[in-house]
C-alpha cells in the first residue's frame, strides 16, 4: 500500500512538472491578452508544484526503504531472542544433576562420629554402623536425645 502511494505522488509530480512547461508554452505566445498571462501563471505554478511533488516522492521513496530495512532488523532481532528463549527454556527443563552433599562439620561425642552435611543431613558412624538422617531433627527424635 505504501509503494503504491509513494509511486502515484511521483507519477503525480511528474505530470504537473511537464504539463506545466507546456503550458507556459502554450501561454507565451498568447501573452498579450488576458488568457495567455493566466496559462503561463499556472503552467509555473504547475511547474513549481510538479517538482516540489517529485521531491516528495523521492522522500516517500527513501522513508520507504528505510521501513524495509528497520523490518529486516527486527525480524533479525526477534529470531534471535526467540533463540535465545528457546534455550534458556531447554536448558530449564533438562533434569538438574544434584551433586553429593559436602562434608561441613564433624564431631566425636561418646564413641560416635557425627557428620554433618551441607544439604542439612547427619550421619551417625558408630560401632554398629553408620546411619543417614535427613535433618537433626530426625536424628533426635530416632535416637532420642
Amino acid at each position: 500500500m505504501f509503494a503504491l502511494s509513494r509511486w502515484s505522488v511521483v507519477a503525480a509530480g511528474l505530470a504537473l512538472a511537464l504539463w506545466g512547461p507546456m503550458a507556459m508554452w502554450k501561454g507565451w505566445d498568447t501573452i498579450q491578452i488576458e488568457r495567455g498571462w493566466s496559462l503561463f501563471i499556472a503552467g509555473a505554478i504547475a511547474l513549481s508544484g510538479g517538482l516540489v511533488t517529485l521531491a516528495l516522492g523521492a522522500v516517500l521513496s527513501r522513508l520507504d526503504h528505510s521501513i524495509r530495512i528497520a523490518e529486516r532488523r527486527s525480524v533479525a532481532e526477534d529470531a534471535r531472542e526467540g533463540a535465545a528463549a528457546r534455550e534458556n527454556l531447554v536448558s530449564r527443563l533438562r533434569p538438574v544433576v544434584e551433586s553429593a552433599p559436602i562434608e561441613v562439620d564433624r564431631y566425636t561425642s561418646g564413641g560416635a562420629v557425627y557428620v554433618m552435611y551441607s544439604d542439612g543431613s547427619v550421619e551417625l558412624r558408630g560401632a554398629g554402623g553408620a546411619r543417614r538422617f535427613a535433618s537433626v531433627a530426625e536424628l533426635k527424635e530416632q535416637v532420642g536425645f
